[in-house]
């Protein structure tokens, strides 16, 4: 279970997220949140190296977000608002705070645990519409830098 202690940001998470928004500022976007680094905060998160699971996240945080990690959407939601790299519902996940869903980390903790560490992706849209499929050939390449194979 996801308890109030899950939204808490740690410091390194605070510090991670202020770099990383230095460099979206200065329009180095494409480089701050490539493939290997969501493939990183995936797998830092707790989803594992076994089969896909990491392409699987890359991609579809890339379907989702664009790999924006403070971008939200109402967009064809009838409840709630989408936020994060991941996406993460405020309305079918209240139990993850807005600065969490926010913050990279902490938002890819809430998709793995979602998710049940990677092994289940049928709540993201993007997944059920196959919107992450052209995204998977340089997910997989991600996931074999991260996990080295």
């Amino acid at each position: 279970p996801w308890t109030d202690d899950d939204n808490l940001v740690s410091d390194d998470e605070v510090a991670s997220d202020a770099e990383l928004d230095g460099m979206l500022s200065d329009g180095k976007a494409d480089s701050a949140l490539g493939y290997q680094a969501v493939a990183q905060l995936a797998h830092d998160a707790g989803i594992p190296c076994t089969g896909e699971r990491i392409a699987l996240a890359t991609a579809v945080a890339k379907a989702e977000s664009g790999f924006r990690p403070r971008i939200t959407n109402t967009a064809g939601n009838a409840h709630g608002i989408d936020r994060g790299l991941w996406q993460i519902n405020s309305y079918w996940h209240p139990e993850v705070s807005a600065t969490c869903a926010l913050s990279a980390s902490c938002n890819a903790r809430a998709a793995a645990r979602i998710s049940r560490q990677g092994r289940r992706w049928r709540e993201w849209w993007t997944w059920k519409n196959n919107k992450h499929v052209p995204f998977m050939s340089r997910a997989r390449a991600a996931q074999a830098a991260v996990c080295g194979g």
